[in-house]
């Protein structure tokens, strides 16, 4: 049974949370098993008790805050709700994850690609729940007929660039505050024909 801390968190959480913090701050590459288990507090050997490599560490701390964000969103995917209220309610929860968790987040958005390999299923999660989604309402009529891979890339790159550009100071947050504006901006991309006057 894992250690638990005085904080009633187990080592692995510590050590799961420590690395998403000195990933953004060091880059994945930077932060290594000393410089993680320094800011655990624990010896460098402790750490392979609880994770064979970096890059299981790096996996799981990586699963668990795609787990966070896909949680409620894989919901709002499976109901019968009309794209527009959907989408709107995904933008807001993104953001509210963001605001609530911006290291987490971070951390998702800086991983490189080169890891998706090592990362498994879990690194594209959201965007094949997002791709289906897209699939089902072009099926439904509910938006314009497109490639799904275009969608799911126009939607991030809307979606994603308002914490990219909060971190980076070009605005200020919350990011909460442009939900509506980009969902609307989201909507225009995937209008119909005869909805084009949003």
């Amino acid at each position: 049974m894992p250690r638990k801390t005085t904080s009633g968190r187990s080592t692995k959480d510590d050590l799961r949370e420590a690395a998403i913090r000195l990933g953004v701050r060091e880059g994945i590459e930077g932060a290594s098993i000393r410089t993680i288990a320094r800011e655990v507090g624990i010896t460098e050997g402790a750490v392979y008790k609880h994770y064979a490599n970096k890059d299981e560490l790096i996996r799981e701390a990586y699963t668990s805050v795609v787990e966070g964000m896909a949680r409620d969103k894989s919901v709002l995917v499976k109901t019968d709700l009309p794209f527009e209220l959907a989408v709107r309610a995904w933008v807001k929860l993104t953001y509210e994850y963001f605001d609530a968790n911006p290291e987490a987040f971070s951390y998702v958005l800086l991983m490189p690609h080169r890891m998706a390999e090592r990362l498994g299923e879990i690194y594209t999660k959201q965007g094949r729940m997002f791709r289906a989604f897209l699939v089902r309402s072009m099926e439904e009529k509910q938006i314009r007929e497109m490639d799904p891979e275009l969608g799911v890339a126009l939607f991030t790159g809307l979606v994603l660039n308002i914490p990219r550009l909060i971190n980076d100071g070009s605005i200020q947050g919350p990011a909460v505050n442009y939900a509506g504006e980009i969902s609307d901006a989201v909507m225009r991309v995937f209008a119909t024909g005869d909805s084009t006057d949003r």
